[in-house]
């Protein structure tokens, strides 16, 4: 099964350095979800500016890992928070979950193979 990212891409950006992408996909599985409730939150408070914000930010962290599928998952709820229609959030929040989540386990995975 493919991983969620571009792997030699991946390794390509970060100059072979695993320390720093060690360090940078800690920083994502610690910074993700909590952007991820606060998507969730503002979609329930109906705060469509905050959704486009967290999703931006959330969207800015996946782009450093090469990974198109939950980069775009994060560019819709971008957009939809931005056009301020929240009705639709739900599900793309649902894939962006999802799409976050592979990409964290398989850069675990990924990182565990030069361990």
């Amino acid at each position: 099964m493919p991983r969620a990212f571009d792997e030699k891409e991946l390794l390509e950006r970060v100059d072979n350095d695993w320390d720093f992408l060690g360090e940078t996909v800690q920083m994502l599985a610690a910074d993700g979800p909590p952007l991820l409730q606060a998507i969730r939150r503002a979609t329930e408070s109906g705060d469509a500016p905050a959704v486009g914000r967290a999703a931006h930010a959330l969207k800015g962290m996946i782009a450093n890992f090469c990974s198109p599928g939950a980069h775009a998952s994060a560019s819709e709820v971008e957009r939809l928070g931005n056009g301020g229609d929240l009705s639709a959030v739900p599900p793309a929040l649902g894939a962006l979950e999802t799409g976050l989540g592979a990409l964290i386990v398989d850069l675990n995975d990924f990182l565990a193979t030069r361990a």
